[in-house]
């Protein structure tokens, strides 16, 4: 044996990875041992008010750090809850940890009450789960980790059982010879993509999700010199390429709103793009796409000429190194929002008020209506200056997003933009950035309806049924709370 508990064998290992939190809304059980031990390596713990809540603030705490993000549950009734942001780090390409307490096999095998099969529930959404006991604990939350940090990033599911987190823990294995070298790219796909640029004139460049690292973003910047051509981003990738910059396009989705500037284009280069972010659509365009990916992932909308696997950097630079300027008639701009006829307070004036009282914060945008304003709109300079649920698109992101942001960056203040629906789904995170005195702008499109299904409602012409509720006041909501709250029914009341 070892010295160590299970749990302190947890804690240790998460502390070797760079965890620096975990979040959740404890039960009893083993959360209890894995709280403490955690406590005894630095490794804070974050109380959250819902159990989704804290899984969106652990995946975006992956995100934003390259650690694995830690949410703990309780068994049964907390695991269930928790799925909604398990399901946001498998469709947003999130690494994060799922320890949840559990029943040992067993134990109370005639009891029923809150036991709930965890692996059955998590299996769709996990890349790997298991249960962690005292001759296993380091080598299967190894093997997690692992799991869950390999492109494409996701999700991994761990049960620990009261009892086994109290267990010593067998000692560990002996080391094993891991080859830490990176893999060599292949030649014949370089030598292809090579081919596919020079033969173009006008190539373009997309990036997405997997090119939100730093070396990404710079050998992207580098890549798009080489080439003199337009960038654009997906929505998870908004940053990656400085927005205002020369040469940027805006936001690409895969859709036709990016038809007018890419009607010259006669290649599309997808950078780290992840099939997930695009538009559910048939894909649009009929120009060859050279594909660079981290992690190739099928099925994919776009039928690749060429496919690259590998190091981002390492596939940009070799291109550019190789590359020369296209020949663009001009600089193509991003699509110009449309203004709101007759709106007091639109979307777009609500996003650029804060974009103006608030330089250089970072911004969280919850699903809905109102998003396309504030990801168009707010200015991001680098890699997760704007986030979003774009793989999952689910509503009640941007507030727990918006807490794991203003925790991974102490004093950079971050503005969270949601709507009346998705704030109402997670309302009591509220009092977690209080108490914890978190630089959390909230900005809530406050229009009484869900707006989105409203105007699609409508679009087909149904009857305006179950779209509409009461106006709810979350400034008092938000006094209640902890928080400073205020009203604003015009420009001169936003300012």
């Amino acid at each position: 044996m070892s010295g160590e508990t299970v749990a302190e064998a947890i804690a240790g290992i998460l502390d070797e990875h760079g965890v620096r939190r975990v979040f959740g809304v404890p039960g009893g059980g083993s959360n209890l041992e894995v709280l403490d031990a955690c406590a005894a390596r630095g490794i804070d713990y974050v109380l959250a008010h819902t159990e989704t809540g804290a899984a969106i603030m652990a995946a975006v705490t992956g995100e934003l750090t390259g650690a694995p993000g830690v949410v703990a549950t309780g068994l049964g009734p907390g695991a269930a809850a928790a799925v909604n942001g398990v399901a946001y780090a498998a469709l947003d390409r999130a690494p994060l940890l799922v320890l949840t307490d559990s029943y040992r096999p067993g134990d109370h095998d005639a009891v029923t009450h809150q036991r709930v099969d965890h692996g059955a529930l998590f299996a769709p959404l996990v890349k790997a789960r298991g249960r962690a006991a005292a001759d296993n604990c380091r080598g299967l939350l190894r093997s997690l980790l692992r799991s869950a940090l390999a492109p494409p990033r996701g999700p991994a599911h761990c049960d620990l059982s009261a009892a086994d987190a109290a267990a010593p823990a067998a000692a560990p294995p002996p080391p094993e010879d891991e080859d830490a070298g990176e893999a060599a790219d292949d030649a014949g796909a370089l030598d292809a993509a090579r081919a596919l640029l020079a033969g173009a004139r006008r190539p373009a460049v997309v990036a997405g999700v997997q090119a939100r690292t730093g070396e990404a973003a710079e050998a992207l910047a580098e890549l798009a010199a080489a080439l003199a051509c337009p960038v654009a981003t997906t929505y998870k990738a908004k940053g990656v390429y400085p927005d205002g910059g020369a040469r940027h396009a805006g936001l690409f989705t895969g859709a036709r709103t990016e038809a007018p500037w890419l009607a010259d284009c006669d290649l599309l280069v997808l950078y780290g793009v992840d099939p997930v972010e695009l538009a559910a659509a048939p894909w649009p365009y009929a120009m060859p796409v050279l594909e660079l990916a981290a992690a190739v992932v099928r099925p994919h909308y776009a039928e690749p000429a060429a496919s690259a696997q590998g190091d981002l950097a390492r596939l940009a630079r070799a291109l550019a190194a190789a590359a020369r300027p296209a020949n663009w008639p001009c600089d193509p701009k991003p699509l110009a929002l449309p203004e709101p006829a007759g709106a007091a307070l639109s979307p777009q004036a609500l996003a650029r008020a804060a974009a103006r009282a608030l330089p250089g914060a970072r911004a969280t945008v919850d699903a809905g209506a109102h998003m396309l304003a504030p990801m168009s709109l707010w200015p991001a300079r680098r890699p997760f200056d704007a986030q979003i649920s774009n793989g999952l698109s689910t509503m009640g992101f941007a507030l727990p997003a918006a807490i794991a942001t203003a925790l991974a960056e102490p004093g950079r203040r971050v503005v969270a933009f949601t709507g009346d629906g998705g704030l109402a789904m997670c309302l009591g995170e509220l009092a977690t950035a209080a108490r914890n005195a978190l630089p959390i702008t909230v900005v809530v499109f406050n229009d009484a309806r869900l707006a989105l299904i409203d105007v699609k409602q409508e679009q087909r012409g149904f009857a305006p049924r179950g779209m509409r509720y009461p106006a709810l006041d979350f400034a008092a909501a938000a006094q209640g709370l902890g928080c400073r709250g205020a009203r604003a029914a015009d420009a001169a009341g936003l300012e």
